[in-house]
């Protein structure tokens, strides 16, 4: 299988085994629906992209995109590591304050941000990144002194579906090209301290989509170039964002992971600029570290041959969202060889409620049995994350294999939890 990986996943007489530990056996202890993270494998993500800028004798600031994952077990994981957060809400940023992350490490970046968050994030002292001239004139008006950078849009995209595309013409966030130069002289009249510049171009990308990326890299450094001489002074960082993907299914490429330090790091050197460099990657980090188990209920025809499982979009939206593809495996069965195509249906009423790319799309699989566990591989990024209690459904627990030991990190939710916060009249 394209997917095993001695330290993650892998197949022992015919069953599927996450960090050792046999994955039918975690169902049966922690039930299903079940998210299951391999610790060791988050660590490891990380190091490789550390150790990628190493060998280009570059160190930059890993923030992590905790909108992928935000469990505090895992954000603790990568504290202790040295990475920097990147936070997109103010509870994200006391979430990451809470967990140990110093103020200084928080960058927070965010779009369409209302007053009220401007002034929880102006009280917690963390660098926010700028996406508008309104908000850089309403933090003026909020008594701002903080450090503060301001994010671009460089005009050009790209990702592994439109809706996580992040710059280009019909795009919500940044200051659009030809207005760059006009966003860092307000702020140096408002005196904003910018302290650096962002780019970020969408999410999931892969292969030659480095190449559009690196193109983007040329032009956020001439743009620093400029605004430094705008402001008169040196930028403390450049901010390239983040995207690298992760390998979903055989036939895509691994992300070229030396191919991008070493663009990012050579065009720094040439440009002699003294700003630090920073990256958001979430998914390169905990996207394949992770995998979501749920359990075959129903298997019969229904025109087409239909596995029914426990779990639906309210557990893994991925695939009714965004038409993605990941791979499903048959956790007591992987290899078997007498085969059916089906639709992997979920247990929510609607029809987009399937884990197949859509509902004409069906998954050969070794033939399924009603009580198998389905395994969901490379579920770690924006899988629980975008949960919701939709058809008033408890969202799933949560357990993190960690040095040869099982934790569970997030209880699952009963009807209390559900109808928590809820008033009757």
């Amino acid at each position: 299988m394209w997917w095993m990986d001695s330290i993650n996943l892998d197949v022992k007489n015919n069953q599927l085994y996450i960090a050792g530990f046999q994955a039918e056996a975690l169902a049966k202890e922690f039930g299903t629906p079940l998210y299951v993270y391999n610790g060791n494998k988050i660590i490891e993500n990380f190091k490789a992209l550390k150790e990628a800028f190493f060998a280009q004798k570059a160190n930059p600031r890993i923030h992590f995109a905790m909108k992928a994952n935000s469990h505090l077990a895992i954000l603790r994981l990568l504290q202790k590591e040295g990475a920097f957060i990147d936070a997109v809400s103010p509870n994200e940023v006391e979430i990451a304050l809470k967990v140990g992350f110093s103020k200084e490490k928080i960058l927070f970046t965010g779009t369409s941000v209302s007053n009220k968050d401007l002034e929880r994030l102006v009280k917690a002292e963390v660098v926010i990144n700028i996406d508008s001239f309104s908000q850089l004139k309403r933090l003026k008006k909020f008594g701002f002194n903080g450090k503060a950078s301001i994010r671009w849009n460089p005009g050009t995209g790209a990702g592994h579906h439109s809706h996580t595309i992040t710059a280009g013409k019909f795009i919500k966030f940044g200051i659009p090209e030809h207005q760059i130069e006009s966003a860092f002289k307000l702020a140096k009249t408002l005196g904003i301290n910018i302290v650096g510049l962002h780019q970020h171009i969408g999410s999931g990308w892969l292969g030659k989509d480095v190449n559009t990326f690196l193109e983007t890299v040329d032009k956020t450094i001439a743009v620093a170039k400029k605004a430094e001489e705008l402001l008169e002074k040196k930028f403390e960082f450049i901010d390239f964002g983040g995207g690298p993907g992760i390998r979903y299914k055989k036939e895509q490429a691994v992300f070229p992971l030396e191919k991008y330090a070493k663009g990012i790091a050579e065009k720094m050197r040439a440009s002699k600029l003294s700003a630090e460099i920073a990256i958001e990657p979430g998914r390169s980090i905990v996207g394949d570290a992770g995998v979501f188990l749920c359990e075959v209920n129903t298997v019969e025809e229904k025109n087409i041959p239909l596995a029914g499982v426990n779990a639906g979009f309210n557990d893994l939206i991925r695939p009714s969202f965004y038409g993605s593809y990941h791979e499903i495996v048959n956790c007591g069965n992987v290899n078997g060889r007498e085969t059916e195509d089906y639709m992997i249906a979920g247990n929510l009423c609607e029809s987009s409620d399937v884990f197949n790319e859509n509902k004409q799309a069906l998954r050969e699989l070794p033939v399924l049995e009603e009580g198998n566990i389905l395994a969901i591989l490379s579920a770690g990024a924006y899988g629980f994350e975008m949960g919701s209690n939709y058809n008033s459904r408890a969202l799933s627990a949560c357990v993190l294999l960690l040095n040869r030991k099982t934790h569970v990190i997030r209880e699952r939710q009963n009807l209390d939890d559900v109808l928590a916060k809820q008033k009757e009249i």
